[in-house]
């Protein structure tokens, strides 16, 4: 049925027919998009409020919100089959922590515009670090890791078209969050009656749930979850991951989502800002979750120790949120030994103030007395050194070193202290990574020192404890450019005491005993590993020593343990590099440098993110190009990888990094920020 829109003083142009929810409306191409409306509603002869509704046009994947352009500024021509739709529409969300929310998002603007909006109204700061994640599917084949490499690569083509998915079965078992997590909104037409009765349906803007609520997860029976988590067999499924999160630059419709579908809510970026848990309890709780499950799916693997101090630390936390004691405030430093890169004057602020210039000083010479010998400025010691090398077996030798500032100087002994030294080390811009083994007693520090011909690896062992978390701070400081008479030094210092000391076996006589299920706080390789009886001992072994800990404290020793593990922060992407003859390589991607490295994980070189001088894409060959002070690398992603995505990681990367160095005047306008992480990761238009 045809619509006559009256005679028009532009009489040349020339009219057609334009499909509108299966109506017919005759439009000339000069008619701007808000015209079409008003002739469509006419036609309607609707009373309601449709301010919530706007164009999609199916055919070009795009919204026409702009109601000033005109049909032919947007390229809509008499093909076009256009749906008069609402911009706002529902989804179901899963946190970090598992739980399913029903939630109204708008579905017309970028995801990241989404990200920022969902993020304000449940309460989480710096929503830059968070994304959506596209649904992974579950394998339902049991012996599918038992099957050989070239089989598992020829069926992973077939991975995304597997049968049931992780968020059905979760949904299904939705009721194990009852009564903090909303019902699923149905499909019905009675849905809209039901909505305007039941809170857990409506939007974040009037959703009864307190911030207690998502501070605070509640008790899930690890078994019954673990089974349904997708856990990669390999690392071409471990990398296709990385490439299921959305473009942030468009809108969640024109990424093939539609009402009621089921996505993924996760930290995305790993470079956290201003953690705080006096305002950030909804953030800290989120990201303890999602760093929980990281350990648990076993996505990043740790050693028996960590595992059981993880479990220890999960418990306490568990224990604590069962026995309803909610912390309002923390010491402010467990603030700053969390975050040590930007409060070295608040931290001098609060010493001065608390214990007086004198005291903070007599305390600063005190723990340095131990057993180190030191000059006024530098940190001396006997140390083992070893560079590893191919067709050698290790073998520590047994030198004097010395920390002036940022560099590592080594000699024979210490009389020759004076003269010239065996062997310089600028420690600033390296990579500082642990090699403890509490069980073995072994303590070694692993130096990443930058060169022309990649990465060269130093191992450093100490004899103690105390001394490994000594030279373990000092060469963290280092590696930033920092030296050890800061405040943050004492920060850093005891902070690795802690982490270790919590993994030291105590006796029987320490711990209380209770009955857990160790199933519930392990991974399922040390589960299989030990007998159940003896993994609970182990845990509560772990327990007595942070039993004292309240929920907050226990969280942040979780995340500070997690950032302390090698294989944190580093995101996979396989890839082709021009330079190479090999077929495929991983590319690394971390919060301040990237990463060369073989299919099996070895690191072959590393490029800092701080001595990249530009970066592009060619959008039709999907070549990625990355120019450094020295260097021009240039790789291809493989396996369906979307340039855009490694494109994001880097420019949001650039832009945390460039967040942490700025002035706090600059980091108080939110809008700026907003606008420069969407020009970095190409989210600006």
């Amino acid at each position: 049925m045809s619509i006559s829109i009256g005679q028009r003083s532009q009489s040349s142009q020339p009219s057609w027919n334009l499909t509108i929810d299966s109506k017919i409306v005759v439009v000339t191409g000069s008619m701007s998009i808000g015209a079409v409306i008003a002739q469509f509603m006419n036609y309607l002869d609707m009373s309601e409020d449709l301010s919530d509704h706007a164009l999609w046009c199916s055919t070009a994947n795009i919204w026409l919100t702009n109601t000033t352009w005109t049909l032919d500024q947007y390229g809509i021509q008499s093909d076009a089959n256009l749906t008069f739709t609402t911009k706002h529409k529902f989804i179901r969300l899963q946190l970090p922590d598992l739980r399913i929310l029903s939630i109204r998002v708008d579905f017309s603007v970028s995801v990241f515009a989404s990200i920022c909006k969902l993020c304000k109204d449940l309460g989480i700061r710096h929503a830059e670090e968070l994304s959506f994640l596209r649904l992974p599917i579950v394998s339902h084949h049991t012996n599918e890791c038992y099957t050989s490499p070239r089989h598992r690569q020829q069926n992973f083509s077939n991975t995304l078209n597997r049968h049931h998915s992780i968020g059905d079965s979760l949904a299904n078992n939705s009721s194990t969050f009852s009564p903090t997590t909303p019902k699923l909104r149905s499909n019905n037409s009675t849905f809209h009656k039901q909505r305007s009765i039941s809170n857990l349906s409506k939007s974040l803007n009037s959703l009864t749930i307190n911030d207690r609520d998502l501070a605070r997860t509640p008790l899930i029976t690890t078994k019954q979850f673990v089974p349904q988590l997708l856990r990669p067999i390999n690392l071409i499924e471990k990398c296709k991951l990385n490439s299921l999160w959305f473009d942030s630059s468009i809108s969640l419709m024109e990424q093939n989502i539609h009402e009621n579908d089921l996505i993924l809510l996760r930290f995305k970026y790993y470079s956290f800002y201003d953690l705080n848990p006096k305002t950030d309890a909804i953030r800290l709780n989120q990201l303890y979750e999602q760093a929980k499950w990281s350990i648990l799916t076993k996505d990043i693997d740790c050693t028996e120790e960590e595992m059981m101090t993880f479990a220890a630390l999960q418990l306490q936390v568990q224990i604590q949120s069962s026995s309803k004691i909610i912390i309002n405030s923390l010491n402010d430093d467990l603030n700053h030994e969390y975050d040590n890169t930007d409060i070295d004057q608040a931290l001098n602020r609060l010493q001065n103030s608390l214990l007086g210039k004198t005291k903070s000083q007599s305390i600063h010479s005190l723990v340095q007395s131990n057993t180190l010998k030191q000059s006024k400025n530098d940190l001396c010691d006997y140390l083992r050194i070893f560079k590893p090398r191919r067709f050698i077996f290790k073998s520590f030798k047994r030198y004097w070193f010395v920390l002036r500032n940022t560099q590592l100087n080594y000699y024979t002994d210490e009389c020759q202290q004076h003269s010239t030294p065996i062997e310089k080390i600028l420690l600033k811009g390296s990579e500082i990574l642990p090699d403890v083994n509490i069980s073995t007693k072994k303590y070694s520090i692993r130096l990443m020192i930058p060169s022309i011909d990649g990465m060269n690896e130093i191992l450093i062992k100490c004899s103690t404890i105390k001394q490994y978390a000594t030279w373990m701070a000092a060469f963290r400081l280092a590696s930033k450019g920092r030296t050890i008479d800061e405040p943050s030094y004492e920060t850093e210092r005891e902070s690795i005491l802690a982490l270790l000391n919590m993994q030291l076996p105590l006796s029987n006589s320490q711990h209380t005993k209770c009955d857990i299920q160790p199933e519930n706080y392990v991974s399922i390789k040390f589960s299989k590993k030990y007998k159940p009886k003896q993994l609970t001992e182990r845990i509560l072994e772990a327990h007595a020593a942070i039993s004292n800990l309240d929920g907050t404290e226990a969280k942040l020793r979780y995340l500070k343990l997690w950032q302390s593990l090698p294989e944190f922060g580093i995101s996979t992407f396989i890839v082709k590099f021009k330079d190479s003859n090999k077929k495929e390589e991983l590319l690394g991607i971390a919060s301040n440098r990237l990463l060369r490295m073989t299919m099996t994980g070895d690191i072959l070189k590393t490029w800092w993110i701080s001595r990249m001088c530009s970066w592009n894409v060619n959008w039709d060959k999907k070549l990625v190009t990355i120019e450094f002070d020295d260097e021009l690398i240039q790789f291809l992603p493989l396996y369906g990888t979307n340039s855009k995505c490694i494109h994001e990681f880097i420019g949001a990367y650039i832009f945390l990094a460039m967040r942490s160095n700025t002035t706090m005047s600059d980091n108080n306008d939110p809008l700026r920020q907003e606008l420069l992480f969407q020009r970095l990761t190409a989210a600006y238009s």
